[in-house]
């Protein structure tokens, strides 16, 4: 199914290789290490298939190549546009690395491969997007060798906005741009770390371990403007004349600029989650 989400990352996986991808690796390489301290616990003893479920511009794939040097990757993503980049951009690993990595553009509820097929499968800061989360958590489950590892990434719903985030919407206020109603239906944030946990526990999973987490990014005004008007924010900016968008953005420009350094920076709390299947 061809969502919104994915028709605007098929359009802006260039931008969100440039801006959005250097937010999210540092937590793609800290799951990556998090498997990397757990003993698989496999009948073969060792880590064999790997898929890496909304594998985007390849941060978490690449680093899970590496760590595990004699396993078969799968990248999926439901995105042709983010595929494209990841395949570009595997050309900084070593051909022993790359020769053993596939790519597959699919669905996360309709994954194309048999039953029991990976030892371990990880998603990062994917599940919110997906229509129906335990329909994609039974699919993974299903994929999963027994014992096999299932590691997740996910957001935690916010208790305080994104300063930047609040000053944009005041920019589209002040000059009379309404935003149009989202119909993409998502799964959305994690309310809680144990409703993260107990949705894995529900089809399924076995030592569900969360740990807690924050996200800390910094941004520049410039980085900030650029990242949601040629990318977030690509189908509202885009709908806009060129005076409209033009003022949209002077506006942003002037309230941004009333911030400090530290308003500026992206905190969000977030979820890790190792479980296992059986």
């Amino acid at each position: 199914m061809v969502t919104g989400s994915v028709r605007r990352f098929n359009r802006t996986a260039e931008g969100y290789l440039r801006w959005w991808a250097p937010v999210l690796r540092p937590s793609s390489i800290r799951l990556v290490d998090r498997l990397g301290h757990i003993d698989p616990g496999l009948p073969h003893g060792r880590v064999r298939d790997v898929l890496d479920l909304g594998c985007g511009t390849g941060s978490g794939l690449f680093e899970a190549a590496q760590r595990w040097p004699g396993a078969r990757l799968v990248g999926l993503d439901g995105s042709v546009g983010m595929l494209d980049v990841a395949r570009r951009e595997e050309g900084r690993l070593p051909e022993s690395a790359r020769k053993r990595i596939d790519y597959v553009q699919a669905d996360a509820a309709t994954v194309p491969a048999s039953d029991a097929a990976f030892d371990v499968v990880m998603t990062c800061f994917v599940l919110q997007q997906v229509p129906d989360r335990i329909a994609v958590l039974r699919e993974l489950h299903r994929v999963l060798r027994p014992r096999g590892i299932l590691a997740v990434y996910g957001w935690l719903e916010e208790k305080v906005p994104f300063a930047p985030e609040f000053e944009l919407e005041q920019a589209l206020m002040e000059v009379g741009i309404s935003r149009p109603v989202d119909t993409d239906v998502k799964a959305g944030h994690y309310r809680s770390m144990r409703a993260a946990a107990d949705e894995l526990r529900s089809v399924g999973f076995r030592r569900v371990a969360p740990r807690a987490y924050a996200l800390d990014h910094p941004w520049s005004v410039d980085d900030f403007i650029a990242h949601r008007t040629t990318t977030r924010e690509i189908d509202l900016f885009g709908s806009m004349d060129d005076g409209t968008r033009q003022r949209v953005v002077q506006v942003l420009r002037r309230r941004l600029n009333t911030l400090t350094p530290d308003q500026l920076v992206f905190r969000a709390p977030i979820v890790s989650i190792v479980a296992r299947k059986g």
